[in-house]
């Protein structure tokens, strides 16, 4: 390191400003941090993505000061319909969980997003984009980032590292943790479209099962429907999925919708079903999907990421104020990959349920979905799970938050002093 330029110095830097990062930076700021927040991305998300919000993310953005104006961005979703073949099986009510958002939420990735960044700018955060993260090296006295910024390098030593950078994490893959797990051999298709006639309606998703594969249909808020299918490993798909090859997609289906144009945006991609080993590294964290990836069944990627945020940086805040142990830290790993292990197990049982080929598993899988909502500790526990109300951490244990948190209001104006590259702006 002697023929290279001191690295300035940060408590905290963040790496990935997707939802997850992006929460971890709030929460820290909102605590008297405001951390260096890195993306290799030249702009935020501006495609929908993950478009499903759960009521126990809506109670986290509403400690961050932010659920009521992404409520209002979205679409309320009361109901998720199990259909089989075209004929409705069964319904989960949302209405009955107990939290102040007994609804999931349908809103493009892109508007959370574009809010997240709003209220990070309220608390004086920003991100520094085109910021490419290479190496995270560890020596005595802590950890240094290299990477570029554009085409220049740039070196950040940090006293603490948060890896929200993605499946494909750099972070992760330099404090060697290796990411175990495998691919689902079937390939998934989602499109947001412009349908001539809903399956459901405004308030309800539909989970459209059939021998073809599993669809899932829900109303977007600017009047497009999202689109969710499995397809078989073998079969020809798009790069991008058209209206000729939707349209016969839906009706081989049976799920009685049909499009109205061509797809305002569509893709093709594999799903991974993968649990890092360890979530805390010495002093470098993994949350979201450097640390998990599942399939997407019943929408819990980034909601599960943005929990993992929100209890790691509550964690870091606590113990840089000197209000919690450091063995605090220990204590994200246990409860954070705990949850990640039930949510890989719970969509790959539902996966496995849906995919379901012989007509005997098909017709016990009917029975067995139609009696659902006539056992109410099942119901319960199916619903509790699905909002991931129960895996919360706002539900859990977390450690008292420095005296100073809380203090600034949502309407503050933001700080526009520009810091030394690499500093911690304290609040």
């Amino acid at each position: 390191m002697s023929n290279r330029t001191q690295p300035a110095a940060a408590d905290v830097v963040v790496v990935g400003a997707g939802p997850a990062g992006l929460t971890a930076a709030i929460r820290l700021a909102e605590l008297g941090l405001v951390p260096v927040l890195l993306d290799a991305a030249g702009e935020p998300t501006r495609t929908s993505n993950a478009s499903l919000v759960h009521a126990s993310t809506l109670e986290i953005l509403a400690e961050l000061g932010m659920a009521d104006e992404l409520v209002a961005a979205g679409r309320r979703i009361h109901r998720l319909v199990l259909a089989d073949w075209g004929r409705r099986v069964t319904a989960i009510d949302l209405t009955t969980v107990r939290s102040g958002y007994p609804f999931a939420l349908s809103v493009p990735q892109s508007s959370t997003e574009r809010l997240l960044l709003a209220r990070l700018r309220q608390l004086g955060g920003s991100v520094r984009r085109r910021h490419r993260v290479e190496t995270v090296e560890v020596d005595r006295a802590g950890q240094v980032l290299r990477g570029h910024a554009g085409e220049q390098p740039f070196a950040l030593r940090a006293r603490y590292v948060i890896g929200a950078d993605g499946a494909h994490s750099t972070v992760r893959a330099s404090v060697g943790q290796e990411f175990p797990g495998r691919t689902y051999p079937m390939q998934f298709v989602l499109a947001d479209v412009p349908l001539r006639q809903a399956p459901t309606a405004a308030d309800e998703a539909a989970v459209v099962l059939s021998a073809d594969g599993v669809t899932v249909l829900g109303l977007l808020p600017g009047g497009n429907h999202r689109i969710v299918a499995t397809v078989e490993p073998a079969a020809a798909v798009p790069e991008r999925p058209d209206r000729s090859y939707l349209d016969q997609l839906l009706a081989r289906r049976e799920t009685g919708a049909r499009l109205a144009a061509e797809p305002s945006w569509s893709s093709r991609f594999r799903v991974h079903h993968r649990v890092a080993d360890r979530f805390r590294i010495g002093d470098t964290f993994l949350v979201g999907d450097a640390a998990h990836v599942h399939s997407p069944a019943a929408g819990q990627g980034m909601n599960t990421g943005i929990a993992d945020a929100y209890d790691l940086a509550t964690r870091l805040a606590a113990v840089l104020a000197g209000t919690a142990d450091p063995d605090t830290l220990d204590d994200y790993q246990r409860h954070r990959r705990a949850a990640a292990l039930e949510v890989l197990r719970f969509t790959d049982r539902m996966t496995r349920m849906a995919l379901a080929a012989s007509p005997f598993t098909r017709r016990l899988r009917r029975v067995a979905l139609g009696a659902l909502p006539r056992i109410p500790r099942v119901n319960s526990t199916v619903t509790g799970w699905i909002t991931g109300l129960d895996r919360s951490p706002l539900r859990h244990h977390l450690p008292p938050v420095p005296a100073s948190a809380g203090e600034a209001p949502a309407t503050a104006a933001p700080n526009t002093a520009s810091p030394p590259p690499g500093t911690v702006r304290r609040r």
